[in-house]
This record gives C-alpha cells, sequence and structure tokens, in this order.
C-alpha cells in the first residue's frame, strides 16, 4: 500500500459521503471534547489535519473556537467540507495539504489534530516521522498536538497479533505492508490501510522528533461515548504531545 493509494481511497465518492454523514450524525467525540477544552483556548490558531468532511473543525466551530483551518490529502474531502461549512456558515476555510510537506511557516499554529487515527494512515514509519516532523515545524513552541492511534496491546489487536504466520500482518507473506503492524482493512467501498502501532513505538517517534509527551489513554478510559462514536469508530488511544517552549 502506497500513499496514493491511500489517497484514492479517501476520494471515492462512497468513502467521501461516509465521512460526510459522520459531520451531523457523529461530531467531536466526547473523550475529543475533553481534550480539546483542556489544552486549546477558543482564540488560538488550529490545524486540523486529515480534515476528512470536517467533522473536527466544524465541531471545534460548533463548540465556539473561532480559528481553525481543515486539510487532508484527497481533493475529495476538501470540497465536501468546503460544501457542508458553507451550508452550515462555518467560516472556517478548507485546502489540501500533504501532512508530510506542509506549505505553512514555522510556528504558524498554536496547536494541531490528527484524529481518527490518521496519522496511522501513512505508510511507512519514516514517512509519519515525517509527518510528526511537519507538525512540529508548524507548531509554535509551546504549542499543543493531539491525535489518537490504534494500539497493538489492546484486547482485540493483541489478540490479532498473537496469530503466527497471518498473512494479515506477516510481512514475509503480505508484499503489500511495509511495517509490522500495518493492516489492510476491507469495508463497504474498497481496501484501506491502518498501521496499529505499540504505545512505545509511538512514544518513542515523539520523543525523536523533539515532542514532549503530554498524556496518553484509551478513549474508553478518558469519556463514555455515545452509541454513534463506537458504531463509527473502534477504541484507539488518544495523544496529547507539546512542542517544549
Amino acid at each position: 500500500m502506497d500513499v496514493e493509494r491511500v489517497r484514492g481511497y479517501f476520494n471515492e465518492a462512497g468513502t467521501v459521503q461516509h465521512y460526510a454523514k459522520a459531520v451531523a450524525n457523529v461530531g467531536l467525540w466526547e473523550s475529543e471534547k475533553l481534550l480539546f477544552s483542556k489544552y486549546f483556548s477558543r482564540e488560538e490558531s488550529l490545524l486540523d489535519l486529515g480534515c476528512g468532511a470536517g467533522r473536527v473543525a466544524i465541531g471545534l466551530w460548533e463548540e465556539g473556537f473561532e480559528s481553525v483551518l481543515g486539510t487532508d490529502l484527497a481533493e475529495g474531502m476538501v470540497q465536501e467540507s468546503r460544501e457542508i461549512a458553507d451550508c452550515l456558515g462555518c467560516p472556517f476555510r478548507f485546502q489540501r495539504e500533504d501532512a508530510t510537506d506542509l506549505s505553512f511557516e514555522e510556528g504558524r499554529f498554536s496547536g494541531v489534530v490528527f484524529a481518527f487515527n490518521g496519522l496511522m494512515q501513512i505508510p511507512g514509519r519514516q514517512v509519519r516521522e515525517a509527518a510528526l516532523q511537519q507538525v512540529y515545524r508548524v507548531l509554535r513552541p509551546g504549542g499543543v498536538f493531539i491525535f489518537s492511534t490504534l494500539d497493538r496491546e489492546d484486547r482485540l489487536y493483541s489478540k490479532v497479533f498473537a496469530v503466527a504466520n497471518d498473512p494479515e500482518h506477516d510481512l514475509a507473506q503480505n508484499d503489500q505492508l511495509v511495517d509490522f503492524g500495518d493492516r489492510h482493512f476491507e469495508t463497504e467501498h474498497g481496501t484501506t490501510f491502518m498501521h496499529v502501532p505499540l504505545r512505545s513505538e509511538v512514544v518513542a517517534d515523539l520523543l525523536g522528533v523533539g515532542f514532549e509527551r503530554v498524556e496518553d489513554a484509551m478513549r474508553s478510559e478518558l469519556a463514555c461515548e455515545r452509541a454513534a462514536v463506537l458504531d463509527f469508530s473502534e477504541d484507539c488511544r488518544m495523544w496529547v504531545a507539546r512542542k517544549p517552549l
């Protein structure tokens, strides 16, 4: 799986509509609201990476945040975000950006969000590290980065990866995989990619770029989510990191 195939999946009309429905039917998770209100002020300039159809950016606007820029690799998602925002009267801008090569100047944003495991949909650990470096660069000193990942040691994935010689995650049998922990997920819209990391792996990558890890916890430990959220996404680990002053 390479980045262009990932981009193609998220440009599929069915995928775009799936994420568009989430703007109205899912909105912000309770765990997201908790962390956003704890670490961001409503006046700060925020960047929403991998914005999809605008679920997080528009949700932040509904929570009273004043300055959020939404970006996504897929042109179809950006266009859908713009149309939904326009329909709702949300003033936020949306534009296409590659998270591994952002066009913004250093220190542009007070906070960055990469929601719904978006960072882990970038194939290749070194490429994901490049995205982390870009997030670090565009954050001001003291700025906060909030994101989520799956967790290879949780109740579900510890069982999945315990199965030996499974071509779904065995690098020797599956040449579509880049790193151990990679998975391909079949959906009604096609095949999508996700890396399922160890917690220690994410900690190491954050520290390697220069971030301070502030906190992390499974979503289920932070909040009781609505049924719509649980139907939309499985449990994941929520991360908060800070660029040092």
